[in-house]
């Protein structure tokens, strides 16, 4: 089982990065083609948007979602968006499945995997160039999965931790929804008739919940994000 729960979290990092690369090569393709591109553009209405991301913080690691999104005037959009950081792991939890490690005299790792979902505003800047930067805010919930793993001279405890009289609270194995906001910055550049590329920065606040983790802190995670997408 924690073979394969490795297998699947190796495949995510992989798959961010390869989206990851693959929208970079397509902005740098975007900024060498032809200006006339972006006049031909078509009108913005409804889009949707791939994106992946390296996400920034106590723990480095991966992030895949997509976006919904509806331009409402030329300036302000109506946005939505879902996805997975794979590791968002603090100090926090770290410091909390040491306690149990130094009492059993085991080696730790932790996991803080969080699915998210948040909608909100995009304010769209003047175009500067064939780019178009903006600022975003948006309000949702993020399911937090804590995963802590003990060994114990190179061997797998976790599951045999009733044998030390040791039981995991949802603190380190369990699952909690929590209010979760995002603050972002970005640009975006259309390119043939219908797509474009989305390069962005955003900030997000998972915040505490002490009522189902006592003691709990809140975690701030960060993407590096770019993305594909497409107007219709």
């Amino acid at each position: 089982m924690r073979w394969s729960v490795r297998i699947r979290r190796t495949s995510m990092k992989r798959l961010a990065r390869y989206s990851m690369l693959i929208v970079l090569m397509v902005a740098c393709w975007v900024g060498t083609a032809d200006a006339q591109t972006a006049a031909g553009a078509a009108a913005d209405g409804w889009y949707a948007e791939l994106t992946a991301a390296a996400t920034l913080g106590h723990r480095s690691d991966a992030s895949v979602g997509g976006e919904l999104g509806y331009t409402w005037t030329d300036e302000w959009q109506l946005v939505f968006e879902v996805g997975r950081m794979d590791n968002v792991a603090t100090s926090a939890l770290d410091d909390r499945a040491q306690i149990i490690g130094r009492a059993i005299g085991a080696s730790v790792s932790t996991v803080q995997a969080a699915t998210y979902f948040d909608a909100g505003l995009k304010y769209r800047l003047a175009p500067r160039g064939t780019w178009r930067p903006y600022g975003m805010l948006g309000l949702g919930a993020a399911r937090v999965k804590n995963e802590a793993n003990f060994s114990v001279n190179g061997n797998d405890v976790t599951n045999r931790l009733d044998q030390f009289g040791v039981q995991l609270g949802s603190d380190l194995a369990g699952s909690v929804t929590k209010f979760f906001l995002t603050i972002g910055v970005g640009a975006n550049r259309p390119f043939g008739k219908r797509y474009f590329v989305d390069l962005s920065y955003r900030y997000g606040r998972i915040f505490a919940k002490s009522g189902a983790i006592e003691d709990d802190t809140g975690v701030n995670t960060q993407r590096v994000q770019g993305g594909v997408g497409i107007r219709f």
